[in-house]
């Protein structure tokens, strides 16, 4: 009787929890705002809040159950973690066993031995719990997970035998630096196969936070090896061998669609998620290279996210290590008036005597500098008038390039040439020379030029980086509230003049880092009226000019980026005579054909 009622309520139990509401990827960012800003310990604490939301117990008897939802194969056998054995759900259940692949049972990957022996608690907790082969699981025991130098025993990738020292790869961690060995003193120890070691580590990490506090700590037996009783910071409830074990394999085996699925299935049925599989750069913060940094969440993506790569993805959406391959960052460029975009290795582009297959596209926008462009075989000369618009003609000073040769290019776009002011002086402006200004929306009244909101005073083209002061004669015309005029060079802010009181003469600014930027230097104030707002009547813009007398050609150059939909372009302005430079800044073409590295007008650097 007592073992039929015990049947009923666990299948009840197994039958409630399966209608667990699963949170959707959407609102995963939500569910673990509570984490968001956290550091160190305070972080450690957070996530150990989040782990326990909407945990319900399913009893050891119910993890029977519990494995319909997250451990079935698509072909709906059993997966098992520990052999390649192929299991029937229910009628394979151990029950004796006394080889491989005679019956699977709930293998604690943290053995409760090393926790009190119980099955409460985190002995029932299904984020450690997981279907495995009986007869490879008693010969696992109670060893501590490690790598194996030499196997006594050996079946489907997992090994038992003695222990080597753990090297940390990929980063640095709380145990030490990257390249740093680490030794277990256990003389024994398992080794799960490769590609599930990333699913026990962050089996281990979720397990552990979550009990952390509730309950004693994993450290009887050989626990200790791996688990330590402290979770302040600096060891966060592992040893550093634990730590450099767990580590290594979390970064060298990512979250696959297995954990993907088997974290749904966890919460359908336990009714918590193991976070380090939602975010798994989360671990880092906490035990890795980020270790006592704020977490900003917006920086990670869940590995739901689409721009996430299962089996390659770290999280990190900062490092770029992300890749969404439907929308992966593409450029584009223009030759001989037709447009090209990176990412098609099929097209080619024939234009001018030249033959290139064209790049794949870069991961992200920032690994754009090594993508080959196209080549610009035309010798440019002084005057805007003689740049030709077909670009991409045969040049005398170009080298020879046939078909599949290799190039090493950064990307650019030669569009026209502008002279800009260089030369030391002076420009200025007042109500009797505005030659060369551009004055839009400016209200003349009296010896003033009143500004207004959308109304803006435009310099002749100079270059930001020459600006050594600005002097305006300025007053305020309604009150002080709208008194502030600012200034831009190609659309950034340079900097900014505001009068605490009436009738400034002379009123100067002096840039205190080097502008940047070539154009038109704009004035204009954001928030006056008609009613209130600045006025001046002169301005004077002082240069330090390159000390020759003469103005300098440079030449703009241009590309395309398109991330995630949003297309960007870049202009960039390049003295024109970059000879002796083997690395040239973003947006100017350089080739390297034949160790001999020419520049965007074909001549040899």
């Amino acid at each position: 009787m007592k073992r039929i009622l015990l049947f009923v309520l666990c299948s009840f139990i197994v039958i409630a929890l399966s209608a667990k509401t699963v949170t959707p990827a959407a609102s995963l960012p939500a569910y673990y705002a509570k984490i968001d800003g956290k550091s160190a310990k305070s972080l450690f604490d957070a996530v150990h809040e989040v782990v326990k939301v909407g945990y319900s117990s399913l009893g050891y008897d119910g993890l029977w159950g519990a494995y319909q939802h997250t451990d079935l194969r698509d072909n709906g056998k059993i997966w098992d973690m520990y052999s390649d054995c192929s299991w029937t759900y229910k009628s394979d259940q151990c029950g004796s066993y006394s080889s491989e692949c005679d019956c699977y049972n709930r293998e604690h990957s943290i053995p409760k031995s090393w926790y009190g022996d119980t099955k409460s608690g985190p002995g029932c907790d299904i984020f450690h719990l997981v279907p495995t082969d009986g007869k490879v699981n008693g010969m696992r025991s109670n060893y501590a997970f490690g790598e194996v130098s030499s196997a006594s025993y050996t079946f489907d990738g997992a090994k038992l035998g003695s222990s080597k020292s753990i090297t940390i790869t990929n980063g640095n961690t709380i145990a030490g630096n990257e390249g740093t060995s680490i030794s277990c003193s256990a003389n024994k120890v398992f080794e799960p196969r490769d590609e599930y070691k990333g699913d026990f580590a962050r089996g281990y990490f979720g397990a552990m936070i979550r009990w952390a506090g509730d309950h004693q700590s994993f450290t009887d037996g050989d626990g200790g090896k791996i688990f330590s009783s402290s979770y302040a910071a600096g060891s966060f409830g592992l040893t550093k061998y634990g730590v450099a074990l767990l580590m290594k394999w979390h970064r060298q085996d990512p979250v696959s669609q297995k954990e993907v699925d088997r974290n749904n299935g966890i919460q359908q049925t336990q009714g918590n998620r193991n976070p380090f599989i939602d975010y798994p750069y989360l671990a880092e913060y906490i035990w890795g290279e980020k270790a006592g940094e704020t977490l900003n969440l917006a920086d990670l993506i869940t590995a739901y996210d689409s721009r996430f790569v299962l089996g390659e993805s770290n999280g990190y959406l900062k490092g770029g290590s992300t890749v969404d391959p439907e929308t992966k960052c593409t450029i584009t460029w223009v030759v001989n008036g037709e447009v090209y975009t990176a990412g098609n290795p099929t097209l080619s582009v024939n234009k001018g005597g030249v033959v290139s297959v064209l790049p794949t596209a870069p991961k992200s926008c920032d690994e754009i500098s090594n993508q080959f462009v196209g080549w610009s075989e035309y010798q440019i000369s002084t005057s805007t008038d003689d740049i030709p618009e077909d670009l991409f003609s045969t040049a005398d000073d170009a080298p020879d390039i046939t078909q599949n040769t290799t190039f090493h290019a950064v990307f650019a776009q030669l569009e026209e040439e502008e002279t800009i002011v260089s030369t030391p002086g002076t420009i200025a402006m007042n109500l009797n020379n505005t030659q060369g200004w551009t004055l839009t929306g400016l209200d003349k009244q009296s010896k003033y030029w009143k500004m207004i909101k959308d109304s803006y005073a435009e310099s002749p083209s100079l270059d930001a980086s020459q600006i050594t002061s600005i002097t305006i004669n300025m007053r305020t015309w309604g009150g002080d509230q709208y008194n502030t005029i600012e200034f831009s060079v190609a659309g950034n802010k340079i900097g900014e003049l505001k009068a605490d009181n009436n009738n400034l003469k002379d009123y100067t600014w002096k840039p205190t880092t080097t502008p940047s930027g070539v154009g038109a230097l704009r004035f204009s104030s954001p928030t006056s009226t008609a009613n209130e707002g600045p006025a001046f009547s002169s301005i004077t813009i002082e240069t330090t000019g390159d000390g020759t007398g003469t103005t300098t050609t440079y030449t703009y150059s241009r590309y395309i980026t398109s991330c995630a939909g949003t297309a960007t372009e870049h202009i960039k302005v390049e003295d024109t005579n970059p000879v002796g430079k083997k690395v040239l800044s973003e947006g100017q073409l350089l080739i390297e054909y034949n160790g001999v590295y020419y520049n965007v007008l074909g001549v040899q650097l």
